[in-house]
């Protein structure tokens, strides 16, 4: 049996102490800590380019991390063996509980891509202080980026999060997203809740689905948050709106925009 004398044990403690201060966070409240990536949307934004002459993109559109880091190791090195992907979006979820090394764990894994990713704000990640954490980590909820001359409008649709305040989706701002943009042919919006979804504001469904109707050379309405594919059309203005089910569930969705068409692609992992 070993025996510490008062000396060697408050040394013990305070080696463990020091030790934990490095590898945990002191409260699932923390923001951010000494290993934290800021900035990340930005940063893999820049790293995309603008994909000038590029007249075949191809993106992989997944989300609902939450509790999936082994799916999601699987999901990087499947999507890594597939050829000409130019990015990858996550819709959302990539937490559970809106905490900071859920979110780090998810980062860790998606940076052994071998192409950008980006990530889209959803609803699990708005719980606790996770909108600090994403605004931090990721940037902007509402943003936008165009590439291969398609813009791409990335923004929060998870209304149930502010009370239906019909002031999420923020629609005026979707609609001067939507207007004529030099340089620009097509549209495809992303976020995390569809509109056929009970925890988007109903008020804001009408609006909402007309902007995007509205809008030529709209293709596709992009979502995650139920957790299994879906493709449904909730006007008459034949645009698709789809969702790609969860990484829990090993697939995803390939995405391919080619002579102004837009095509959908399950693939399991």
């Amino acid at each position: 049996m070993m025996i510490f004398g008062k000396r060697s044990l408050m040394l013990l403690l305070t080696s463990l102490v020091l030790v934990s201060c490095n590898q945990f966070e002191y409260s699932p409240n923390q923001i951010f800590d000494k290993d934290s990536r800021q900035d990340i949307n930005a940063a893999n934004l820049k790293a995309l380019g603008k994909g000038e002459g590029d007249d075949t993109v191809r993106f992989v559109l997944t989300g609902d991390t939450q509790k999936s880091r082994d799916e999601t190791v699987k999901l990087y090195q499947k999507v890594n063996q597939i050829p000409g992907i130019d990015f990858v979006v996550v819709a959302g979820d990539i937490s559970e509980f809106g905490v900071l090394k859920e979110m780090e764990w998810i980062d860790r894994e998606l940076e052994k891509l071998n192409m950008p990713y980006l990530a889209v704000i959803g609803n699990h990640d708005l719980t606790s202080r996770g909108k600090d954490v994403f605004l931090r980590m990721f940037g902007p909820l509402n943003y936008s980026f165009v590439y291969g001359g398609i813009k791409f409008i990335c923004h929060d649709s998870n209304s149930r999060e502010y009370g239906f305040n019909g002031k999420v989706p923020d629609v005026d701002w979707l609609k001067t997203q939507l207007k004529p943009e030099a340089g620009v042919e097509h549209y495809v919006t992303i976020s995390h809740v569809p509109p056929i979804s009970e925890d988007f504001d109903p008020k804001l469904v009408t609006d909402y689905t007309a902007a995007f109707a509205a809008t030529p050379g709209f293709l596709a309405s992009l979502h995650a948050h139920t957790h299994n594919y879906e493709l449904f059309y909730p006007d008459k203005s034949g645009i698709p709106y789809v969702i790609t089910s969860a990484v829990g569930n090993n697939e995803f969705l390939l995405v391919e925009i080619v002579n102004h068409k837009v095509s959908f692609e399950r693939i399991s992992f």
